[in-house]
């Protein structure tokens, strides 16, 4: 053996080692983006639906008082949370149908959930990066570009994500959604 490594096994070649490197090196890269991909999905959740959550679970304490067990405030949280979806279906259903009947009332509505599920959670958003710079640094131009950018981003993202004007509902939340069609038809 002419080639010194200090991690190299004993008897093996040169060419084994490298190979056995290389996909050490792979394995360890694909699982990092891995957790980067996890990382992001949590990200996503959060800023799509985060809000929801808060506001159910903030619900769920208003009602139940804050000296119920943890176990009834997140059983709560996740009722309140759902039957806030459920509203926001409805008005999508009502938007697909006064759109379909060519009504010009499916304006308020979508302007509605818009406003609820996208323009709010994307001026969070445009809070936390804004946040991540110093206070006297958050009127310089580096902080507004990235902050509003930030907010364009995920508008649009989170507009994409809920689809507001295609006649699509996930199937826990149907119901509501044909509630909101059969009403405005």
């Amino acid at each position: 053996m002419s080639w010194n490594n200090p991690d190299a096994y004993p008897g093996e070649s040169e060419e084994e080692y490298n190979i056995r490197t290389r996909k050490e090196s792979q394995s360890a890269t694909g699982l990092m983006f891995e957790i980067v991909k996890l990382f992001l999905l949590i990200l996503k959740i959060a800023v799509v639906f985060g809000v929801f959550i808060y506001a159910g679970y903030f619900l769920s304490q208003k009602l139940l008082g804050e000296e119920i067990d943890k176990f009834k405030i997140w059983g709560f949280t996740v009722l309140f949370t759902y039957l806030i979806f459920c509203i926001i279906y409805f008005l999508k259903g009502l938007i697909i149908g006064l759109r379909s009947k060519n009504w010009k009332l499916w304006i308020l509505p979508w302007v509605i959930c818009v406003l609820l599920c996208c323009v709010f959670p994307a001026f969070l958003v445009k809070s936390l990066v804004a946040g991540m710079f110093n206070i006297t640094e958050r009127q310089d131009i580096l902080c507004l570009v990235l902050s509003w950018g930030a907010f364009a981003l995920s508008l649009l993202y989170i507009y994409r994500v809920y689809q507001f004007k295609t006649p699509t509902a996930p199937k826990v939340l149907y119901w509501s959604y044909a509630l909101g069609l059969k009403i405005s038809q």
